[in-house]
């Protein structure tokens, strides 16, 4: 009986023990080879590099300005198709509100006869005025407002004022800094 435990304990030994101690020591050269390889391709890592708080420009409120009139209106023609449904019509007005700082003052812009008469909106041009600070991250901006209304095929050019709120955001990702800019409707007429 003990020489069949040896027979045995020889034949793993000398079929499975010795390829196993053969291939670990293989697998440790090729992954020092490897580990070699990667190390002399890692690139080294640059300094981060703070932006400069004058990244954002008349340009950047300008477009975003246009942005938010041109979606107000857009949202407007939207519940001006004549197959509309009445709940797709309360979901767009309650999103159009959204873009307004007070949900109220959309709302009186909306219930405007000439607005509801009106088939389509559509915006002509915004001409920046002047801003007003709030306080260092918050301006208030007044832009002339060109745009025209569209009833019964006639088009009528009007004419207003629009005022916007913007509120910068400084945003830190990865260590660097990046300023990002929210804007809301705060009043179009006078």
């Amino acid at each position: 009986m003990k020489k069949l435990i040896y027979i045995l304990l020889l034949l793993s030994v000398a079929c499975g023990g010795g390829k196993d101690g053969i291939k670990v020591s293989q697998k440790s050269a090729k992954n020092q080879i490897v580990k070699q390889q990667f190390e002399k391709k890692v690139l080294p890592i640059k300094p981060t590099i703070d932006h400069s708080k004058d990244s954002l420009t008349q340009a950047s409120f300008d477009e975003l300005a246009k942005q938010k009139i041109a979606r107000f209106f857009d949202m407007i023609n939207l519940t001006k198709q004549n197959k509309t449904s009445k709940n797709f019509i309360n979901f767009t007005t309650d999103n159009a509100k959204k873009l307004w700082l007070k949900p109220e003052s959309a709302k009186q812009f909306l219930q405007q006869p000439a607005i509801q008469k009106a088939d389509s909106l559509k915006l002509i041009a915004l001409t920046f005025q002047k801003f007003q600070a709030q306080q260092s991250d918050e301006m208030l901006a007044t832009y002339r407002l060109r745009y025209k209304i569209f009833k019964n095929g006639q088009a009528q050019v009007r004419q207003t004022q629009a005022k916007f709120y913007f509120k910068i955001l400084n945003l830190d990702l990865d260590g660097q800094t990046y300023q990002s800019l929210k804007t809301k409707i705060v009043r179009i007429g006078k």
